[in-house]
């Protein structure tokens, strides 16, 4: 993000809302607090997940969980929203459950989870 768009000292919030009105889109900018945009709408902070998301390929599955919510038919800012909270879940799950830590967390531990942070959000674990 910082390449194709430069932060330039502002704020993750001040940076997310200029780049939604700069471009028609929902922004999902990760993070220690992932940033959701979309001009016009309130901006949404997703508490969710660890350091140890930011190891290689959980980029790569966070896209295919919001990929596949907006093939079900949720609108990009509803996948952004879900894809992120139960990505982060589950990578909350994998330190509780598994024997992972954040230094060793492994995109595959998401996938492994998921099924678990889905069934979290059903009971309200929010």
């Amino acid at each position: 993000m910082e390449r194709l768009f430069p932060q330039n000292g502002k704020s993750r919030r001040e940076w997310a809302e200029q780049f939604t009105a700069d471009f028609p889109v929902t922004l999902l900018l990760k993070g220690a607090r992932t940033v959701i945009a979309r001009k016009g709408e309130s901006l949404v902070f997703n508490s969710t997940g660890n350091p140890g998301m930011g190891t290689g390929g959980m980029g790569d599955v966070l896209t295919g969980v919001c990929a596949a919510l907006m093939g079900g038919g949720h609108t990009p800012r509803e996948a952004a929203m879900l894809g992120a909270w139960l990505c982060g879940r589950a990578a909350e799950i994998a330190i509780f459950n598994c024997n992972d830590s954040q230094e060793s967390l492994a995109a595959s531990a998401i996938i492994e989870n998921f099924g678990a942070a889905s069934e979290s959000l059903r009971r309200g674990d929010y």
